[in-house]
């Protein structure tokens, strides 16, 4: 079945605003996106967040942006960072999302998830940065 069958706009929207609210009271998760979406950008962010995944569960395609390069850019992630925030996700999946929903758009997320961990390593490793938190998804590239 399409997820366009079991996905509205309205159910994204809701759980992404129930997300990133939690995201925000959350004392491991919220500091590190407090380095990079100021008080005032929240709602901007959560619109944005909102099209990517309407582009991943519904091919709307209204997403644009670069999700690696953003998270490139984010000083002491670390894998840990990625466990517990897809443990919230899905926490929160479970409570805004009907079961087949929360099942869908979490393993989803787990794949997201390891994809940016893979190329952070592949990242860090092909500019020569051997001392890395995500080594456990490198590739040992070869310079």
């Amino acid at each position: 079945m399409p997820n366009s069958a079991i996905f509205t706009e309205a159910d994204i929207k809701r759980f992404v605003e129930s997300f990133y609210t939690a995201i925000r009271q959350d004392p491991i998760l919220a500091p590190i996106f407090a380095t990079k979406t100021s008080h005032d950008a929240w709602d901007k962010h959560i619109e944005h967040i909102t099209d990517f995944w309407s582009s991943v569960l519904l091919k709307t395609q209204r997403f644009t942006g670069n999700p690696l390069q953003k998270h490139i850019g984010v000083s002491g992630i670390t894998p840990a960072h990625f466990t517990h925030w897809l443990s919230l996700f899905h926490t929160i999946a479970k409570k805004k999302l009907t079961p087949e929903q929360a099942d869908i758009i979490h393993k989803m997320a787990q794949r997201i998830a390891q994809s940016l961990q893979m190329g952070l390593a592949f990242h860090y490793e092909t500019s020569g940065q051997t001392e890395h938190s995500f080594t456990e998804f490198g590739i040992k590239a070869k310079l």
